[in-house]
């Protein structure tokens, strides 16, 4: 038995290792154990409920969960102290057969920090919190604009956050004629600029301060949207970053669950341009023989040990673990990242029918 520090591509095979995992019973435990945690406190708290668990009417079920639990407490005792990102521990009888015995125990250490202390007894493992260190990084930021009320978002991974809500003073509807009519318009005009004023100033300085933000998508009524940026408030370099105009009905958290919504076809299109624009990177040097580029598995090989690889591609249809496995330990040793690309564009069937696996180098090799 080993405590495993696992990386991120391991960590998606070991996921759908554990997800497909099933008690007969509510008898698959999963411990989440944060860092900083004392260990003796889990310890404590796991000898608790495997007194409660004795009072467990049936005696399979009974004999199944206290069995999981004496192995996990006999686990967490190897350890002299939580370790620096957490511990994740899953344990319980996943045999088919009612009757039989197939205990499995899995015990990871998270390639990021978990923050979660959790403690769950049931029919399948608890995956959700290490699910989500498989979601980008990128961050996106959400902007929402009407004449009378407004929102700045963040979007990362599948969570939205509202950071900021604005509500305006700009009255609705009038009726009126002649010159009336026509000051009350410059009023209007005149203090729905004030207030697109005060949303783009928010919003440049907390997307600007925002790390790995790579696009912004705004929301909105009808040309309300446009409106806001022929105002001229939002930054230039912001404005460049805007990757999807949609409409949407409603401000608010129901406003920002909306456009996210309605967003993903726009998300699901840039990371499909990300993937065509580092294939056909791929594809110029291999053409162009810069000698920055190959598809040779023992060059690329010799290319990750010599820490001459920059980018490792990898189409989703290579099936070789055992190559993805090596290759990404050897990325990780040298700082190399590495690329799965969909084959739902031209650029991702032109690797796969090149072998699937490829890489772009930071210099030539002799």
């Amino acid at each position: 038995m080993t405590h495993e520090i696992i990386d991120v591509y391991g960590l998606r095979k070991k996921l759908e290792f554990l997800e497909a995992k099933r008690g007969r019973h509510t008898e698959l435990i999963t411990v989440y154990v944060p860092d900083g945690s004392e260990l003796y406190k889990t310890i404590s708290k796991l000898g608790e409920e495997r007194g409660t668990a004795e009072n467990i009417k049936s005696k399979a079920t009974m004999k199944n969960v206290t069995a999981a639990l004496d192995k996990i407490i006999s686990e967490l005792r190897l350890f002299k102290k939580t370790p620096a990102n957490g511990l994740v521990i899953f344990c319980g009888n996943v045999a088919e057969m009612e009757g039989q015995a197939d205990f499995l125990l899995e015990t990871l250490i998270p390639p990021k920090p978990i923050s979660i202390n959790l403690y769950r007894c049931s029919q399948k493992f608890v995956l959700e919190p290490l699910e989500e260190m498989l979601e980008s990084t990128e961050v996106y930021g959400l902007l929402i604009v009407d004449r009378q009320e407004g929102d700045i978002g963040l979007l990362k991974g599948k969570k939205a956050e509202i950071v900021k809500k604005f509500e305006s003073m700009i009255p609705g509807k009038f009726r009126a004629g002649g010159q009336s009519a026509q000051r009350f318009e410059r009023v209007l005009e005149g203090m729905t600029n004030d207030f697109f004023k005060q949303i783009a100033e928010s919003a440049n300085k907390i997307f600007h301060e925002t790390p790995n933000l790579k696009g912004i998508i705004i929301g909105g009524p009808g040309p309300t949207k446009q409106d806001f940026l022929t105002a001229g408030h939002l930054a230039t370099d912001l404005q460049r970053k805007i990757i999807g105009q949609l409409d949407i009905g409603y401000t608010g958290e129901s406003g920002i669950e909306e456009l996210v919504n309605k967003a993903h076809e726009v998300l699901k299109e840039t990371e499909l341009a990300k993937e065509k624009q580092l294939v056909t990177k791929f594809l110029e040097h291999l053409g162009k023989g810069t000698g920055l580029a190959t598809k040779d598995i023992e060059q690329i090989r010799s290319a990750l040990q010599n820490g001459a690889v920059d980018i490792v591609l990898v189409s989703e249809k290579f099936k070789d673990e055992a190559i993805i496995d090596e290759f990404t330990a050897l990325a990780g040793n040298t700082g190399a990242s590495i690329e799965f690309i969909s084959v739902e564009t031209m650029e991702g069937q032109q690797l796969k029918a090149i072998g699937g696996i490829a890489v772009i180098l930071r210099y030539k090799l002799n």
